[in-house]
């Protein structure tokens, strides 16, 4: 966890972007046939990312990184499991932003989002390409200020 967070605060540091303190949240607008939804959430203190958490969330509540039943199932099915993916890929995405610290003019707009390593978790391409599209969604939220908990349509 801590070196997740330290990658947050360099991304921000070479992105030179401008967000605002607080806490945004967004959560996929409808549910899958079994009841979870996707949900992302920055925190940024002084400027900065200090916290991000890819998961998701259960009608009643719970989270998917948290049912070990569903994850024993899908770690049985596709080698992985959201506990793994909840970790990776915030830092996957985070490595991708370091890579691209070279780059004149980086801004959280045209920074592609490619995740070059996510496919090294196999069975998450869904879930990776719904992280990408509630990262850019949340630095545009921090960017104005609009804090809170967020649905978004992916």
């Amino acid at each position: 966890m801590k070196k997740i967070i330290l990658y947050l605060i360099m991304a921000t540091s070479i992105l030179g972007a401008q967000l605002m303190d607080g806490h945004y949240a967004a959560q996929e607008a409808e549910y899958y046939w079994d009841g979870y939804a996707a949900i992302t959430s920055i925190r940024v203190e002084n400027g900065e990312i200090v916290e991000v958490v890819a998961d998701m969330v259960h009608r009643k509540g719970n989270l998917v990184s948290e049912d070990k039943k569903y994850n024993d199932e899908m770690l049985a099915e596709t080698g992985t499991d959201f506990r793994k993916f909840s970790v990776e890929v915030p830092q996957n995405f985070m490595d991708s932003l370091k890579e691209r610290d070279a780059v004149a003019g980086a801004s959280m707009e045209n920074i592609d989002f490619q995740l070059p390593y996510i496919d090294t978790v196999a069975g998450a391409t869904s879930s990776s390409k719904k992280f990408k599209k509630m990262m850019k969604f949340l630095v545009k939220k921090a960017e104005s200020g609009k804090t809170g908990k967020h649905k978004i349509k992916l």
